[in-house]
């Protein structure tokens, strides 16, 4: 028998409310910033809740180890919100969980094609897999190993992302590379992520259904300005690439779009209807094709609209936290703004080991 969600909710929301608290009261990404070398800015980290990072670098003098060790405290992040949840709402934590276990796993399978379709070697990136248990109970270092794709998705014979890799063949990959595999994976994860929030309370399936529809209605936009009308990708490949959740993939003018031909499709018909808000961005370049610079207005038009989706996340996630108390939008908000700080601390201790000065910086991370 379920907890009454105010039993459920009333620690884990002290709890989490107050590491928000600690977070909003850290000047750890100013601190960063104004860090002179990559050195300072770690001396910075010893003193705060990144200790471990800077122990990394101690230990090691290595980056990529540092960002390891950020992965790790995000795994642990879930993990212990999964400890303090129930039933279906731990459940639905644990997927979200899985999203970080896929990134992982299409990073093998990138050095996976690197050393067995491309020969290359792929020994030093390999270091930097993370290879312990998260969700499902894959072979990560046989999976790093395999030599046949065959081998590769035996590795992966006890979890959900079997199905989706055994349906690929090693000659497709050798043709087309693993654009149409990472897409699949990434449309499984939002499937089953819709399906688990059917198994939630009414006010958790609530919470979390307006988040991530209107996530995956702004993925579907990027998917048919991106793929659609920079790549021109043809339409029922186009249609493939949707997620099919939310307003965007199910509108007439999404139908309309994806039939025409590539070269006539405007992304404006789509982004004027649903999302105004892109059109205090100049977006004129989507107007018209044939410009001399038109790859590189293409590509400044698709930034604006990531750019564009990240302040949309940012709102929802910020009305998560003065929205019910006893739901699940806390817990997604923070796991939003821990994910959102740890990113801009690497994007910084980057920055910092390649010599950019601090107002360089935060023009990228801002």
């Amino acid at each position: 028998m379920s907890r009454d969600p105010v039993d459920t909710y009333g620690f884990i929301n002290a709890k989490l409310r107050a590491k928000i608290g600690l977070m909003k009261q850290s000047h750890i990404v100013d601190d960063l910033l104004k860090a002179s070398s990559l050195v300072e800015a770690v001396s910075t980290l010893r003193d705060s809740r990144y200790q471990r990072v800077a122990e990394a670098y101690d230990r090691t003098g290595d980056l990529q180890h540092m960002e390891m060790v950020l992965l790790e405290m995000e795994i642990e992040m879930y993990r212990e919100v999964a400890r303090f949840l129930e039933g279906t709402s731990s459940a639905f934590v644990r997927h979200l969980l899985s999203k970080i276990e896929m990134d992982n796993l299409k990073n093998c399978i990138r050095l996976w094609y690197s050393s067995i379709i491309r020969h290359r070697p792929i020994r030093y990136r390999s270091e930097y897999v993370f290879k312990q248990r998260m969700v499902y109970p894959i072979d990560w270092t046989a999976l790093v190993n395999a030599t046949s794709w065959e081998a590769l998705g035996n590795a992966l014979k006890d979890s959900p992302y079997y199905a989706v890799v055994h349906s690929y063949e090693e000659t497709t990959l050798q043709q087309d590379g693993l654009f149409g595999l990472e897409a699949d994976l990434d449309r499984s994860w939002y499937l089953q992520l819709m399906e688990s929030t059917k198994e939630l309370s009414e006010d958790d399936r609530q919470a979390a259904s307006t988040i991530f529809l209107e996530e995956i209605d702004l993925k579907n936009l990027l998917v048919l300005t991106r793929y659609g009308w920079y790549h021109e990708m043809p339409s029922d490949q186009l249609k493939r690439q949707l997620i099919p959740f939310g307003r965007v993939a199910r509108s007439p003018e999404t139908e309309t779009y994806v039939q025409k031909r590539p070269e006539d499709r405007n992304p404006l018909d789509i982004i004027n209807r649903y999302f105004p808000g892109l059109e205090k961005t100049d977006i004129s370049a989507l107007q018209g094709r044939g410009s001399v610079h038109q790859d590189e207005s293409s590509v400044l038009e698709n930034l604006k609209i990531e750019g564009y989706l990240a302040e949309r996340r940012q709102h929802l996630y910020q009305r998560a936290l003065a929205s019910d108390p006893f739901s699940i939008g806390l817990p997604l908000a923070y796991f939003f703004l821990f994910k959102d700080e740890t990113n801009m601390i690497k994007a910084i201790l980057n920055g910092k080991y390649y010599g950019y000065d601090e107002q360089y910086i935060r023009g990228v991370i801002e």
